[in-house]
């Protein structure tokens, strides 16, 4: 068993107060006893001096009387050091040496008696003088045990010391013969006393020892079960009064005590349920049929100990409760009786399930939210590619002036309307989750100078310069995902490129850390955008990377947008790890500062043109007799690419459904089909399983999808597609697809897939 702390504070604090307490009453009965000795050491002096002479009477007097000062100096002023918490253990010590040296001064005050008169001296009327400290010695034993030890000792020693000393002194000269029969007898009488009453001294001393122990184990016994009492009736108190409903049952499972709770729980006064089985719980409280055996197993500790338990309380509701049964065991290791802490979980259970369906109603608006975008996405992007389709073929056409103006307005208004679509699809993804970080090895200057190359014409169209610094120290191949630095370069450029009237845009790619020798320095990918538009003033810094949020109103009324781009930026870097900050000056321009951690691919991971160049130049691939279909629903669409296509030595063939497409290619199979997603009576995706699982020759699909979702591209490729398009389509991507496509189907393996890394 282990002893409390607190138990063993107390007891050491009680020993300390009661040593302290025969400390003070040992000096204490020492200072106020001094008359008394003051008398005897009055007689005893002036024995000595008409025994020995005033001079050495004096010395031996004078002897006695320094001993008895230094030891009253030191113990009158114990209480009162006692009092102001100075150390016992000190004190103590001083005491026992201020006695000591009282006790030694008496020794050499009768050995200085003895050596003086020499063979007259008394040894027994020495003796019995220092029998009187002998009793004194014992009467201090209960206060000052040690003190009273070495007095008794040295007392009893001292006679026989002087004996000793006049035996070697005169030898057989000894005054012994001079000690008479009457003298003896009262020294031995004397010494007898003496042992007497030092004898009934020390056993009084152990009795009030043991008596003391024996006192100081009781109250400890007492305080034990007080504490013990103590807790029992808290504990008590708890079970009464918790929440909680505590029932305790004998080793046979009947019920001995039930709480409050219990009643209030389960509805069931205290005097219906003790005496009972704890197996009619589940009767009398309507609870699930099998509760009763799985109680039982708890009991027997077969199964688990917490139980949940659905059951109807008096009034017909249904209530949950949870059940916990406690073997308690003795020290024997049986079972002594058994408690069961049930408590009212319905609130938790009611809560869990209002959970459940928030989450549910959340996945469920998620789902909406996402078919909402997609279905916005389909109706926007595929009239977007009439519009922007025919606008293309438009401005190819013979027009005046004002005419060619007019179709480069309806050109740049349908592109600033995609790219808002684009972002607003963007943002909705990187709300989500969806948006994945894909590290894959790329070509770090092609990727920077095909961004540049596709911003190209609305800079050269304002009258900017657009120039592209790369340092000599950028590796040409790095690892990370270029897609996601793409998209963040182009719509700061962009950004640059509408914000910009006047003067030029600089973009300076650079690498920080390529050249550390300490492998735990990363390796960065730094560009900055600069450019000399109208600028952001300093308290509008902080927000520009806020959603929908521009340095100022009228700059969205000027030059439009939706305050996006950034924010999309922004998010992006921070998934990548990097950092992105601007710098401005208003009136002046800005400076967008990127910073992305990368690494340097393995050396088997580069592409093939990285080691031996090869590629498949797609402008030399004949595309002469191919056979295209076209599986489009929307009229103006199907005209757009007969227009893009018509030019080509190719076959073209159109329909206008899922089931058409599946007909035709049953019937005549294309080497090439263009798929619609979204079409009536069956769709894009049920077409290609549909023809994937018929026995004609596979032509190639590539998904025609207004859908820019990352599932929306899965789930094409997964229904057999081997390619997708995302609206609105331009002309040069589906002559570029047509060309890709038949590179592959007809160039060697290994050049396809040099074509492919490239």
């Amino acid at each position: 068993m282990v002893a409390d702390p607190g138990q063993q504070l107390r007891r050491s604090a009680k020993l300390a107060a009661r040593q302290r307490s025969l400390l003070a009453q040992y000096a204490s009965e020492r200072v106020r006893a001094l008359k008394q000795r003051a008398a005897i050491y009055s007689l005893g002096a002036l024995m000595i001096i008409l025994a020995t002479g005033p001079v050495v009477g004096g010395c031996a007097t004078a002897m006695l009387l320094i001993g008895e000062a230094v030891d009253m100096m030191v113990l009158r002023r114990i209480p009162m050091r006692l009092r102001a918490g100075e150390s016992h253990a000190a004190l103590l010590r001083a005491a026992v040496m201020s006695g000591a040296f009282q006790a030694i001064s008496m020794f050499l005050a009768t050995t200085l008696y003895v050596v003086v008169i020499g063979k007259e001296a008394s040894i027994m009327g020495v003796a019995g003088v220092l029998g009187m400290g002998i009793v004194n010695g014992a009467l201090i034993l209960p206060t000052n045990p040690k003190l009273a030890i070495f007095k008794m000792g040295l007392f009893v020693l001292t006679p026989l010391f002087l004996l000793a000393l006049q035996a070697i002194r005169f030898g057989g000269e000894m005054a012994m013969p001079h000690v008479n029969v009457p003298e003896l007898m009262v020294v031995i009488s004397m010494g007898y006393m003496c042992y007497s009453f030092v004898k009934s001294g020390v056993d009084n001393f152990r009795k009030t020892e043991a008596l003391q122990s024996s006192q100081t184990n009781l109250t400890a016994a007492n305080d034990a079960l007080s504490k013990h009492r103590n807790e029992l009736q808290r504990l008590s108190m708890v079970a009464r009064k918790t929440n909680d409903a505590v029932i305790l049952s004998n080793p046979k499972q009947e019920i001995e005590w039930v709480n409050e709770a219990f009643t209030s729980l389960t509805g069931i006064p205290a005097k219906d349920i003790i005496g009972q089985q704890t197996s009619v719980l589940a009767q009398l409280t309507n609870a699930d049929t099998n509760i009763a055996q799985k109680v039982a197993k708890a009991m027997r500790g077969e199964g688990e100990a917490k139980i949940e338990v659905r059951h109807k309380i008096s009034d017909g509701r249904e209530r949950w409760g949870e059940m916990q049964m406690l073997p308690v065991k003795n020290a024997d290791d049986e079972i002594d009786f058994y408690v069961t802490i049930a408590r009212d979980i319905t609130a938790t259970k009611e809560h869990a399930m209002s959970m459940r369906k928030a989450r549910k109603a959340a996945e469920d608006a998620a789902r909406t939210k996402t078919d909402f975008l997609a279905n916005m996405s389909h109706e926007i992007r595929t009239p977007m590619t009439g519009i922007i389709g025919m606008a293309d073929l438009l401005s190819e056409t013979e027009q005046s002036q004002e005419q060619a103006d007019y179709t480069q307005t309806i050109i740049g208004s349908s592109r600033s309307l995609l790219t808002i679509i684009n972002d607003i699809l963007d943002l909705s993804k990187l709300d989500a989750g969806k948006l994945q970080i894909t590290n894959t090895t790329f070509d770090t200057r092609t990727c920077f100078e095909e961004t540049l190359r596709l911003l190209e014409p609305n800079a050269y169209n304002k009258g900017l310069g657009l120039t592209l610094t790369i340092a000599e120290d950028v590796p040409k191949h790095l690892l990370a995902d270029d897609v996601r630095i793409r998209q963040i370069a182009t719509n700061i450029i962009g950004n640059a490129t509408k914000f910009t009237e006047f003067g030029k845009i600089d973009v300076k790619v650079w690498m920080d850390g390529i050249d550390a020798t300490d492998s735990m320095t990363p390796m960065t990918l730094n560009f900055a955008v600069e450019d000399t538009g109208i600028g952001i003033p300093e308290d509008k810094l902080g927000a520009v990377f806020e959603e929908f949020t521009q340095a100022e109103t009228s700059t969205t009324r000027r030059f439009g947008g939706t305050g996006l781009g950034l924010s999309i930026c922004r998010i992006l870097t921070e998934r990548m790890g990097g950092e992105i900050s601007v710098s401005s000056v208003y009136g002046q321009g800005s400076r967008f500062l990127v910073s992305l951690p990368v690494d340097l691919p393995p050396q088997d991971a580069l592409p093939d043109d990285a080691k031996t160049p090869l590629a498949t130049d797609y402008d030399a691939i004949d595309l002469t007799g191919l056979d295209v279909l076209i599986a489009e629903d929307n009229k103006t669409n199907r005209v757009l690419i007969a227009k893009f296509l018509e030019k080509l030595p190719i076959t073209l063939r159109f329909a206008e459904d899922g089931f058409e497409a599946v007909d035709a290619t049953l019937e005549t199979p294309p080497d090439l089909i263009f798929m619609d997603m979204s079409m009536p009576r069956m769709s894009g995706i049920e077409a290609t399983e549909a023809i994937r699982a018929s026995d004609v020759n596979q032509p190639q699909i590539v998904a025609l999808t207004a859908n820019a979702f990352e599932n929306e591209k899965r789930a094409c490729l997964a229904a057999g597609m081997d390619d997708f398009l995302t609206k609105p389509i331009r002309r040069a991507d589906l002559v570029a697809c047509l060309q890709r496509h038949v590179a592959h189907r007809n160039a060697p393996t290994s050049a396809v897939q040099s074509a492919l890394q490239a």
